[in-house]
């Protein structure tokens, strides 16, 4: 059996991590993509977890055939067994759980692919589009019964994901920088130190870093699904910092309207967003869009990036409602599941063809 003795044959999916052991899967979608011809395909994989488990897929010509947990310790696993060696196979072997920045015990590397046969890297892709967002963007809920409200990995899937499927209708490449319960300016529990823009230029997902090169991989666009958070966080108790003993909480009016002072924070925050992503992706389109769990906040948000469109002269920055999930397009958690990321894939697809 052999090795591949550097990633150089093999297109390297989401933020590159590699070390002298691998190649780290951290976000989302992360992972490995490769033409192969030969017999045997297996993976050379360390695993790590205290609570959140890490789970891998693979797929195979566009197939959907395997979805396993990374074991704990340094395994080796054979995929797949008596291939026909003068058939090339694109082969995916991806990430599905999120990046889990407060579990550090929880981790997956890639430490070889192991064959017998060929592999080399696929075709370039004609776009890149990066995919920023929350539970909605890291998957959740993708898999499980309809009424399955564990928070535990194997819900979690960026296959049948309206990211990817996007990605796939355009030819392009993607890339998935996500966190579930995360914000804009607060998370669902009104946690401020739970918020995108605090991970976002950071390669491994970590708090307040910024050592991710955005010239190494040049998005055309980036989309950007934050929102949903921030407004549940209206109907959720205050959060007291356990360090900073600072209390925060998005407050509703008598009339169940949102405070017009907590919704200028949101819109501020967005607006900050938008200056960094644009400081960081020069010359890609910025679509932030809205609406797979509800209108919510979504009017407040267009008001944002339109101030942000009028005062930066960026005409490359929008805003694109998503359609709601209705009822039977719901997955597990309470999640949009298959039917809702298809809805919000075409949607999208039919937005940037126009626009990238």
């Amino acid at each position: 059996m052999m090795t591949n003795e550097n990633w150089d044959n093999v297109r390297i999916l989401g933020r590159r991590s590699v070390t002298s052991e691998g190649l780290e899967l951290i976000w989302s979608g992360s992972g490995a993509e490769f033409v192969f011809r030969g017999t045997e395909l297996g993976i050379d994989i360390t695993g790590g977890t205290s609570i959140y488990q890490p789970w891998i897929s693979l797929i195979m010509d566009g197939a959907w055939i395997m979805h396993m947990p990374v074991q704990e310790g340094r395994n080796r696993i054979i995929m797949l067994k008596g291939l026909a060696p003068e058939t090339a196979h694109t082969i995916r072997i991806i990430k599905d759980t999120q990046a889990m920045p407060d579990d550090k015990d929880s981790f997956a590397i890639l430490n070889s692919i192991v064959y017998e046969g060929e592999i080399q890297k696929t075709e370039d892709y004609k776009y890149r589009i990066e995919f920023i967002g929350d539970s909605i963007t890291s998957g959740e809920g993708l898999l499980g019964a309809h009424d399955a409200m564990d928070w535990i990995s194997p819900y979690f899937s960026v296959e049948n994901h309206y990211g990817v499927m996007t990605a796939q209708n355009l030819g392009a490449e993607y890339r998935l920088i996500s966190q579930s319960g995360w914000g804009i300016v607060n998370a669902w529990d009104n946690n401020t130190s739970c918020i995108l823009p605090l991970i976002y230029e950071s390669l491994r997902c970590e708090r307040g870093v910024s050592d991710n090169d955005f010239d190494s991989w040049k998005a055309d666009a980036v989309v950007i699904n934050l929102g949903t958070n921030d407004e549940g966080s209206f109907n959720c108790p205050e959060y007291t910092d356990p360090v900073t003993g600072k209390v925060n909480k998005m407050r509703l009016e008598e009339d169940g309207s949102y405070n017009p002072e907590d919704i200028r924070v949101i819109q501020n925050g967005v607006i900050s967003f938008l200056k960094t992503l644009r400081k960081d992706n020069p010359d890609a389109l910025l679509v932030w869009v809205y609406g797979m769990l509800g209108k919510g906040i979504g009017e407040y948000i267009k008001e944002a990036v339109n101030e942000y469109i009028a005062v930066s002269k960026d005409t490359r920055a929008s805003y694109l409602a998503l359609p709601d999930t209705e009822e039977d397009g719901f997955g597990s958690r309470q999640h949009p599941g298959i039917k809702s990321h298809n809805n919000t894939a075409k949607v999208i697809t039919d937005y940037l063809k126009e626009k990238i």
